[in-house]
């Protein structure tokens, strides 16, 4: 049951990326750094396409981004809430 779970998760959150895919192709890299959300979360174990996928979306400069940054990384990935804080935060940077 956690796996079907899991797998909507991941559909709803596939979906959205290629919703948002040339959004988050055609933002300008000075307005965010999604490399540094994911070098943080790979220095501390987390590294997935999932954390991968987070960090885009949270680097977008989208209404939102940070929440469902946050969101993905702490229900898809298990990154905890602290952590996933922080990493969010970095891809805004």
């Amino acid at each position: 049951m956690i796996r079907t779970v899991r797998s909507r998760v991941v559909a709803v959150v596939v979906t959205v990326a290629a919703a948002l895919g040339g959004l988050v192709l055609a933002a300008p890299t000075a307005q965010a750094a999604p490399s540094d959300c994911t070098s943080y979360l790979a220095d501390l174990g987390y590294s997935s396409t999932d954390t991968n996928l987070a960090c885009a979306v949270g680097g977008t400069g989208l209404p939102l981004d940070s929440l469902l940054c946050r969101l993905l990384l702490s229900n898809v990935s298990s990154v905890p809430p602290a952590l996933a804080q922080n990493a969010c935060s970095l891809a805004k940077t």
